[in-house]
């Protein structure tokens, strides 16, 4: 039987630095290392480029019109989605909330963060190891995925 490969469409998902050198940078990013227990910067990156594709819907979202029709139907779907994640609290309802969102509330929502928090691993490093191993479920679904991003629903079921 021949082989059949489905090809995807892969975009990026994370953007590297402009200045690879940047002393400020370099000790903030050893330590979001350190504290999240992640395996290199690509994951930082990663996380803040979501985070900087989420700000950028909100910048555009606020430079329209208040009764602009696109700005009324498109802000509640992104509010929405964020509070699903966990990253809005259920008062935060505005756009200007999401501007004031961190790398660091990403960072608490991962699966890796949520079983060290919840106690399920000695250390974030032996949470990490519990995921990859496949000991952790969230839901009926085993996930092997450090960064997966836990919603606020399943979050209960790990």
């Amino acid at each position: 039987m021949p082989h059949v490969s489905f090809r995807t469409n892969s975009r990026k998902t994370y953007r590297t630095v402009r200045r690879p050198f940047e002393k400020e940078r370099l000790d903030q990013e050893l330590k979001l290392c350190g504290e999240y227990g992640l395996r290199c910067k690509r994951e930082i990156w990663r996380v803040q480029y979501m985070l900087s594709k989420v700000r950028k819907a909100a910048r555009t979202l606020l430079m329209c019109d208040i009764k602009d029709p696109k700005r009324l139907f498109e802000t509640p779907p992104l509010i929405r989605r964020l509070k699903r994640f966990g990253v809005l609290t259920e008062d935060e309802n505005s756009l200007d909330d999401i501007l004031k969102l961190t790398t660091q509330i990403f960072m608490e929502r991962r699966l890796q963060t949520k079983v060290f928090k919840l106690n399920l691993a000695k250390s974030i490093h032996h949470a990490r190891v519990l995921i990859r191993q496949r000991h952790i479920r969230v839901g009926k679904q085993v996930v092997n995925v450090p960064s997966f991003l836990v919603r606020t629903d399943s979050e209960k079921h790990i």
